[in-house]
This record gives structure tokens, C-alpha cells and sequence, in this order.
């Protein structure tokens, strides 16, 4: 049985990959689960003018079929066009896969829900065509087929999450975190001058939950680590990550929507963020940076350039 701490991590890297997936994005997505999730299932990959019969994956032995639309990340689902494509895409599906009896229009609504009339649309399809099923199937379906995997199936899918205790952190992966933010362009942005509050205090403040609320103050008590680095490199360094961490948390706000779990969301996102993209993805590799990525931001987090200073926040 899995742990809450391993739940946390699982679940809240399988969001933010969906919070980000669009279109053949989503679509690999959706299959790299239900290759494990469903007996039977396969992928199709499109062949020639044939392309793929408007089959986006089925499991042959029950005739049932997935159409997946996975709508761009910074627009909002459009019911009127996701129905209609539900629609269009079954008679696409029927032509060339005659023998259809379960149907399924696969989304990403990211978590907001799907259209009431999307479902009903289905269940008029299933009257019609005399299927024995037709339903929607949404992000939260796809999470909990995901949450549902091995251990082992679901780091395949985000990889190597962090330990619930490390014994140490690796100093060698921190300084080349450091070295990739410090090679990275940035534009300058207006820094905080004053004395960070306390660092509890800003916890609360931001609306930071456990479990993440434990591993900044674990964290916080190694970023000697960081600081060693500093110390030894240019004085202009620190304030160059800073920029960028900064500007690293900014985004993750237009990233993740506002929710209670926002704040736990985003924290995971910058972790991800922080880790360059030439390294490999591993389990074991990602789970050492994952960790290191953690001793960065508790730092930048206590000198308020990563989540929210109180001087920052309008009083209501």
C-alpha cells in the first residue's frame, strides 16, 4: 500500500503533466496509462491515407474504442465544440471500425469538469447506435486509473519522486541546478527590499498545506548547501537566481489555476521547473534533482523571491 507521501507526489505530477498536455501531448498521455490500466488496450498509430480510422486506442476484446481530445492548454473548453467533435469523431469511427459497442470521448477538461451536455450527448449516442456503452471520460477518470497503477507503472509514466526522508542531498546535483539557472537568460525584476518575514508565518500565509509545508522546513535546514555555492562564485550570482526563481514562480500562477490546492500544486512545479532539460529522465536521476531542487527553493522561498511576500498582498 502506498503512502500519503507517495500519493502526494504521484498524484500531483500526474496533474501538473495534464495541467500542460495538449493535443498528441495528451493523447500519448492517456495512452501510457491505459497500456496499464486496461488489459488489452493498444495504442493506433496512424497509417497512410488509412491514418487511424478516427481510432485514437481500443481493446479489441469488448469493441471498445477512445477517441481523445486533448484542447490547447491556455484556452478554456468550449462545449459547443468539444460535443460536436464527440459527435463527428463516432462517424468517423464507425466507417472504418464497424464493429463499435463502447464508446468513449476522452477529454482533458483539467480538472473543471465535463459539460453536462457532453454526457447527455452520449447517452443519446449509445439510444441511437445501440451501443452498450457511451461516456465521457475526464481528467479526474484518467488520474484514477493512473493512482490505481504499480509503484513501479506510475514512476514510469512522472518518474522517480523525492524520499519522505532523505538521509542526504547531493550537492554536486544542487550546483548544477544552480549553474543551469545561472546560464539561463532572464529580464530583471524588481526585488522585495526588506527583512523576510518568518518563515512559518509565510507558510501560512501563502496557503501552504502539508505535506509540502514539511518538506520546506526539512529543506530549509540544508540550504547551507546553496549557500556554500554562493559564497565561492560571483557576488552577482545570488541575485541572478533569485530573478529567476522569481520569475519561475510568476509563471507557475498562470500554469496552475487558483484552487485551495494551488499552492502545494505550484510547489511541485517549480521542483520540476528547476531541473534541466538534458537530464535524463530516470527514476533514479529525477528523484536525486527532485530532492536537490527542494534545497533551492526553501531558500529562495525564506528570502520571499519564490510564493508570495506579505508586502505583496492587498489586506481585504
Amino acid at each position: 500500500m502506498s503512502s500519503p507521501h507517495e500519493d502526494f507526489w504521484y498524484r500531483t505530477l500526474f496533474k501538473l503533466r495534464l495541467y500542460e498536455a495538449s493535443g498528441n501531448a495528451f493523447q500519448k498521455l492517456f495512452s501510457a496509462v491505459m497500456q496499464y490500466a486496461l488489459p488489452g488496450y493498444q495504442a493506433v498509430a496512424p497509417w497512410g491515407s488509412w491514418g487511424d480510422g478516427g481510432n485514437d486506442g481500443w481493446c479489441p476484446q469488448e469493441n471498445r474504442y477512445f477517441q481523445v481530445y486533448g484542447p490547447e492548454a491556455t484556452t478554456e473548453l468550449n462545449t459547443v465544440q468539444a460535443t460536436a467533435k464527440a459527435i463527428d469523431d463516432f462517424g468517423k469511427l464507425k466507417i472504418k471500425w464497424p464493429h463499435v459497442e463502447r464508446y468513449h470521448f476522452v477529454c482533458n477538461d483539467r480538472y473543471c469538469g465535463m459539460p453536462a451536455p457532453i454526457g447527455n450527448m452520449l447517452l443519446e449516442l449509445a439510444k441511437q447506435e445501440k451501443l452498450l456503452e457511451a461516456t465521457p471520460f475526464s481528467s479526474a477518470d484518467l488520474t484514477n486509473r493512473f493512482m490505481n497503477l504499480l509503484a513501479s507503472e506510475k514512476m514510469d509514466i512522472v518518474y522517480g519522486i523525492p524520499s519522505e526522508l532523505p538521509d542526504f542531498i547531493d550537492p554536486n546535483a544542487v550546483s548544477e541546478l544552480l549553474t543551469h539557472l545561472a546560464d539561463s537568460d532572464s529580464s530583471l525584476l524588481p526585488l522585495l527590499e526588506s527583512v523576510s518575514p518568518d518563515f512559518h508565518a509565510k507558510i501560512a500565509l501563502n496557503g501552504i498545506k502539508s505535506p509540502v509545508t514539511e518538506h520546506l522546513s526539512f529543506y530549509f535546514y540544508q540550504v547551507a548547501d546553496v549557500d556554500r555555492f554562493l559564497s565561492a562564485r560571483d557576488t552577482g550570482l545570488a541575485q541572478k537566481i533569485a530573478i529567476e526563481i522569481n520569475a519561475l514562480y510568476q509563471q507557475s500562477k498562470d500554469v496552475i489555476p487558483d484552487s485551495a490546492d494551488a499552492p502545494n500544486e505550484r510547489y511541485v512545479w517549480l521542483v520540476d521547473s528547476l531541473i534541466p532539460s538534458s537530464i535524463p529522465h530516470h527514476p533514479h536521476t529525477m528523484k536525486a534533482y527532485r530532492q536537490a531542487a527542494q534545497v533551492i527553493i526553501a531558500k529562495y522561498f525564506e528570502t520571499c523571491d519564490a510564493y508570495e511576500h506579505p508586502n505583496s498582498i492587498n489586506p481585504s
